[in-house]
């Protein structure tokens, strides 16, 4: 954490948006086969390392979309409303540059429905996970 970032707080809806955020990403990216270095949480913003492979693009294209969806479930069963683009722009970002690389390309509308999926499938193990990330701030090795 940096000098002005909040207190870990596992409680803080904020922190809580990040870290389930950045656990999408780590599922979705596990449930393709990648495998995940750290998911970490810095108190205001986070990042999941993912071991790259070549061969497996559509894989972490789908899991650009972890994030996202991921953070818009937790939002939406909090009544606190819908994820935003703007959030994920790095994200998306990162998704439109490998899909433009893949032989068969995805349609924004697939990735995140299959995002959606294996998020839905490791709903359980990313909220058991969100409040363990902000208190240590860094979980590695982790497999979803």
């Amino acid at each position: 954490m940096g000098w002005f970032s909040p207190r870990r707080d596992p409680t803080d809806p904020h922190q809580l948006r990040i870290a389930i955020h950045e656990l999408g990403h780590a599922a979705v990216w596990s449930d393709a086969g990648l495998q995940i270095r750290e998911v970490v949480h810095t108190g205001d913003s986070g990042h999941c390392a993912v071991v790259w492979d070549p061969n497996n693009l559509t894989g972490y294209a789908v899991g650009c979309w972890g994030g996202f969806e991921a953070e818009d479930r937790w939002l939406r069963a909090h009544r606190a409303g819908h994820a935003s683009r703007g959030n994920a722009s790095h994200d998306i970002g990162n998704f439109r540059h490998v899909n433009r690389g893949l032989d068969k390309r995805l349609s924004e509308g697939r990735a995140r429905s299959l995002a959606r999926d294996a998020v839905g499938r490791h709903w359980r193990r990313i909220e058991t996970l969100a409040p363990q990330l902000i208190r240590a701030g860094r979980l590695t090795g982790i497999r979803l």
